[in-house]
């Protein structure tokens, strides 16, 4: 309950993301398994294309001021998305716990502070 924004198809996206990070717990607990650590990279480049986007559009579509800082925090993850598949695929397959924590990172520092500052507008805008 801490991380829903009163948003359903939202909040429903980051039930999606703590998925990922359970998968995540996974392959760091079999040892950097490998096809769990691609599940998980796979999961996270869906995430991007989807929840992303999502709230993007409705960012644009209710004049959201925060959108640009947003949009580079998306990026971000993105880019890290990418270089974690980089790294995995060139062999270096130990990087479950970093991948880990940033999730869980993400999960407090994104979702619990600049998602919950568009609450307001969304909620303003009738998306509830």
């Amino acid at each position: 309950e801490k991380y829903s924004l009163g948003i359903p198809i939202i909040d429903e996206d980051h039930k999606r993301l703590i998925g990922i990070i359970n998968k995540a717990i996974l392959s760091k607990e079999h040892n950097d398994d490998i096809e769990e650590l691609m599940e998980v990279l796979s999961e996270m480049k869906k995430y991007v294309q989807t929840h992303f986007a999502r709230e993007e559009l409705y960012m644009v579509k209710f004049n959201y001021p925060m959108y640009q800082y947003h949009r580079e925090e998306h990026l971000d993850f993105s880019m890290r998305t990418l270089s974690y598949q980089s790294r995995v695929t060139n062999g270096d397959y130990h990087v479950a716990n970093e991948i880990l924590e940033y999730l869980k990172r993400w999960l407090v520092d994104h979702i619990q502070k600049a998602d919950k500052e568009y609450t307001d507008c969304f909620n303003k805008n009738g998306l509830k």
